[in-house]
């Protein structure tokens, strides 16, 4: 999906739903003679004040809360017939300060994972009891990245382990957290990552960018599994360099997880990428558990 579709899709949502307030009240007045006449009365009063024939402020205030009262008793709350806004930071119209809001970013990639873990879930007694004190110095390190974040000494997380080490889960943790704040995070597995990298390098009209497009102007981009995805020729390790490089350059913030080691990275995906990963200016990388915690 395209930025265009993606604000058209968020700006009919807000008018469905404003759509369907006004037909419940309108349903209200209809079935609610006390809401019928109160509704009538207060909108005369609004009238006569525009024209300056009336100065009952206090009348119309008093009519307000008999309305509010009659609402309550009926079950309507505020929210149904004032929906809140989906995206605050917008307001729904999909753009703050006439560029894509962090909304319409997320809403571009359907293959994205955020929001399914929290730092409250996690646990350290999971851990071998001589992985504890590390790990928790991980965590602890992952947590102050989000709450300093976007504002954060460096750009680019490493979170690396083997297989069950609980990368993923933390990565998780951090994509739930920044987007809680209001941020544009998409998190995706390396392997969608190569396969919208492909369909980009192999259209050719304008649809090309929605492939891309998203995964350079979010404010987070996760990169989960890193090394378990196919190398495609001209593509796996072009774009990948490609996308961290563009980030990197625009100030923002990726983290990535893997099962290589700094070796295996750099024979992989070759020394450009290795020094973009492994740059101590912008890059910080942590260690997890050595165990597999889904054997424990």
């Amino acid at each position: 999906m395209d930025y265009k579709k993606a604000i058209q899709q968020i700006v009919q949502n807000r008018k469905d739903k404003l759509n369907q307030a006004q037909l419940l009240y309108l349903e209200l007045l209809r079935t609610n003679a006390k809401l019928y006449e109160t509704e009538k009365a207060i909108r005369n009063i609004k009238m006569d004040i525009r024209r300056g024939k009336s100065n009952s402020e206090n009348e119309l205030a008093s009519l307000e809360v008999q309305k509010r009262n009659i609402l309550k008793q009926s079950g309507v709350t505020d929210e149904m017939l004032n929906p809140p806004y989906s995206c605050v930071k917008c307001k729904d119209t999909g753009l703050v300060n006439d560029k894509p809001c962090s909304c319409v970013i997320s809403k571009c990639v359907s293959d994205g994972m955020v929001g399914a873990n929290t730092f409250s879930d996690s646990n350290e007694l999971v851990f071998p009891v001589s992985e504890r004190e590390r790990i928790t110095s991980v965590y602890s390190s992952a947590k102050t990245f989000c709450d300093k974040f976007p504002n954060t000494k460096r750009l680019n997380l490493l979170l690396m382990g083997r297989c069950g080490s609980g990368k993923s889960f933390l990565a998780s943790c951090i994509a739930n957290e920044i987007s809680t704040k209001g941020f544009s995070v998409i998190m995706l597995s390396a392997f969608s990552f190569v396969h919208r990298m492909l369909k980009y390098h192999t259209t050719f009209d304008s649809d090309k960018f929605t492939y891309i497009d998203p995964l350079l102007d979010c404010d987070l981009l996760i990169i989960d599994d890193l090394g378990s995805e196919n190398v495609l020729k001209n593509v796996t390790v072009e774009y990948l360099f490609h996308v961290i490089n563009e980030r990197m350059n625009a100030n923002k913030h990726t983290v990535f997880t893997t099962n290589l080691d700094d070796e295996m990275i750099c024979a992989r995906y070759g020394e450009r990428t290795y020094s973009r990963l492994f740059g101590s200016r912008q890059s910080i990388g942590f260690a997890l558990s050595n165990t597999d915690l889904r054997k424990q």
